[in-house]
């Protein structure tokens, strides 16, 4: 019943951009996600797709889209739990863990997101990025948007560019998010204790309040922090921003 429900989404989503008013992407495919991590090539209703061995140098253009509270908490493709409100994203191809930049190209607006899922497999689309990139890129309301997609880091990407490495801005890299402020002013107060620059942040819109360490000022400096923190705090990620 499952597998009818998603054939019946995809072959809605052209005309509808998307099942449910929360998600604007495409649907993923359970069956094919132990094969995706281990082979280097899998097969999505019947089409085959290669997983790169390496994102180095990897630029991509196309069109980007989402997808929201319908995957919330599910498992994505690298046995993750899919989080709505983090930074990450669903590619065809790139290993997983590769952080890639995201430029939308119609308003100039970039965010930094790690890949961890595979999709979309809608025709046209390239990436589908989280609630929270999407926002960030502004593409909400479209639900897509033309991209271009640059990866700059992760596993596998052996042999990354200086220029890439130091690439400048402020970066953070967040190990948690809550409901409950106390929660994440304890989390705070453990890794200050621990000799680490820490903030807390608060998402207005959703009322949760995010840990984020740093600033680094360079994405090298932040992903080296993220290597670091990345065994005690599962699914730390870097932030681009202020």
């Amino acid at each position: 019943m499952r597998i009818v429900i998603l054939s019946l989404c995809i072959a809605l989503s052209f005309s509808l951009a998307g099942c449910g008013k929360s998600h604007i992407g495409t649907p993923h495919a359970p069956s094919t996600r132990s094969k995706s991590q281990s082979a280097g090539t899998y097969t999505v209703w019947g089409k085959k797709y290669h997983k790169l061995a390496s994102s180095n140098g990897f630029v991509q253009h196309g069109k980007a889209s989402w997808y929201g509270k319908k995957f919330h908490g599910k498992k994505t493709a690298n046995g993750e739990r899919y989080n709505m409100y983090g930074m990450t994203a669903a590619h065809k191809n790139l290993p997983f863990g590769t952080m890639v930049r995201v430029t939308n190209k119609t308003n100039k607006r970039s965010i930094v997101v790690r890949v961890n899922d595979r999709g979309p497999f809608v025709k046209g689309r390239v990436i589908d990025l989280t609630y929270t990139a999407a926002k960030k890129l502004g593409m909400l309301g479209p639900g897509t948007a033309p991209v271009k997609i640059v990866a700059i880091g992760g596993p596998n990407h052996s042999v990354v560019a200086s220029a890439k490495k130091n690439t400048s801005g402020t970066f953070y890299v967040q190990v948690g998010s809550f409901d409950d402020k106390f929660n994440a002013q304890t989390l705070r107060k453990r890794l200050v204790q621990s000799g680490r620059s820490c903030r807390l942040r608060q998402d207005l819109n959703r009322g949760i309040w995010k840990v984020q360490v740093g600033p680094y000022f360079t994405y090298g400096a932040a992903e080296r922090a993220r290597n670091s923190l990345d065994n005690k705090y599962s699914g730390a990620f870097i932030y681009a921003g202020r």
